[in-house]
């Protein structure tokens, strides 16, 4: 990912979230269906789904963004000791700067909420979900790309060069 100055571009954002948003809607939905299969309930359907998504959707991101931060220069140039402590420390910092906002309005209200009210409301569970999960998404990643742009020097992998050359 090119580091510019500015704000990236969509097509920035969405390389950035595809992937996850595939493998995050897969979980949801099989979740939620499960949920509901295994209970006739929508509530447990939701919570289910709320939490299937999160674990595929961060799945692949904690991943991306541990191989990135492994392969930056601030990891390359630190002790080989210590590299698995900094590539996961980076990879904390770097999630929580993105997500954590978008989380905390997302998981704890938003999600659920529209997971239940939207089944609910249309009288469809799959479709409902999908409707209510995109709702959810637009709410989301609203919060998530304003996130990442207002943090990209936290956020993103850091290469030698680029340090250098921010530093003379």
């Amino acid at each position: 990912m090119s580091r510019h100055r500015g704000r990236s571009t969509p097509f920035v954002w969405i390389k950035r979230y595809l992937v996850p948003e595939f493998v995050g809607t897969g979980a949801s939905l099989l979740g939620a269906w499960s949920g509901y299969a295994t209970t006739g309930s929508l509530v447990v359907a939701a919570i289910v789904g709320t939490l299937a998504e999160t674990i595929g959707f961060y799945g692949v991101i904690a991943a991306r963004t541990a191989l990135g931060h492994a392969r930056s220069g601030r990891v390359r140039a630190s002790s080989p000791r210590s590299r698995g402590g900094v590539v996961a420390l980076l990879t904390v910092r770097s999630i929580v700067a993105e997500f954590v906002p978008a989380e905390v309005v997302d998981t704890l209200a938003v999600r659920p909420l529209l997971l239940y009210a939207v089944p609910a409301a249309t009288g469809s569970g799959l479709s409902g979900w999908l409707l209510g999960k995109l709702a959810a998404d637009l709410v989301f990643y609203t919060i998530a790309v304003t996130s990442f742009e207002a943090g990209r020097r936290l956020i993103l992998p850091h290469s030698l060069s680029t340090r250098k050359a921010h530093s003379s």
